[in-house]
């Protein structure tokens, strides 16, 4: 089946991924993806210290907060998923709709391909709306 236009719905711990073949048409999910450490408490991420400071080390990365890390995984995971759903579905168009803090992560890991063909990008969490209202709310504030 090619789709005209796809949107995708993420947030650090599940991203759906949805399109249409014509305007008409209703969105369908065709994939989803999830990353349960995005919803763990940093605390239980952590590798337990076997007591070995590293205080006073020169040379070494800055200290990346493990939410951060794990946002950043995903969103890797999630635009190589993206880059292979793109060449099974030939989309023209893809619409991002992200909470804020995984927006930009997200954008930075897409693959010059994909990045051509995303239309819009929100900084809005819908993920966890049904297919019903993601069409509505679509329709009603966001159709061009």
């Amino acid at each position: 089946m090619h789709s005209l236009h796809a949107i995708l719905l993420a947030n650090s711990s599940l991203a759906r991924l949805f399109e249409r073949s014509g305007s008409q048409q209703p969105w369908v999910e065709v994939q989803d993806w999830w990353h349960v450490e995005g919803r763990m408490h940093p605390g239980d991420l952590e590798p337990m210290s076997q007591g070995h400071s590293m205080a006073g080390r020169t040379g070494l990365a800055p200290h990346t907060h493990i939410r951060h890390r794990e946002r950043v995984d995903f969103a890797r995971e999630l635009a190589d998923g993206l880059k292979h759903a793109l060449a099974t579905y030939k989309w023209h168009s893809l619409e991002i709709f992200a909470s804020a803090a995984f927006l930009g992560d997200l954008l930075a890991q897409l693959e010059p391909d994909v990045q051509k063909i995303v239309h819009r990008t929100h900084p809005l969490d819908l993920t966890s709306l049904s297919v019903h209202d993601i069409e509505k709310r679509w329709n009603k504030e966001f159709r061009v």
